[in-house]
């Protein structure tokens, strides 16, 4: 199964990606740099994705719009996101799960790499 991550940074991802493997994360890692090509790869691959790592600002198609495509879609409303975004505001995590309900994380960065593990954990299959 893959991890699908999505965020405008290729350091950001990068990092992501290195974070998992360190971690003992064995999952395939594809990657998207904003929302609109998050939906492609998705729409390509939501058949073997198990896990959404998505920012939030991004050009083109931010995180908010990306999870307002996939919840939309039944084929893919089920597979888990955790957002990982700079905004830690209380007003922005409300308006991430009333966006995407089933929301399975809301990141802020700078996060601790052993939190974030331990948060996706259920979700590697």
């Amino acid at each position: 199964m893959k991890v699908l991550i999505v965020d405008d940074s290729t350091m950001d991802r990068r990092l992501l990606a290195h974070t998992l493997k360190k971690n003992g994360v064995e999952n395939e890692v594809i990657e998207a740099k904003d929302g609109e090509e998050g939906l492609s790869v998705l729409s390509a691959n939501y058949q073997d994705v198990c896990l959404i790592l998505l920012d939030w600002q991004m050009p083109n198609v931010d995180g908010i719009e990306f999870m307002r495509g996939v919840v939309k879609v039944p084929e893919v409303a089920s597979i888990p996101i955790v957002m990982i975004t700079a905004s830690g505001s209380e007003d922005n995590k409300r308006y991430a799960h009333e966006v995407n309900p089933n929301l399975a994380g809301y990141v802020v960065k700078p996060y601790k790499p052993e939190s974030l593990i331990e948060l996706i954990k259920p979700y590697i299959k």
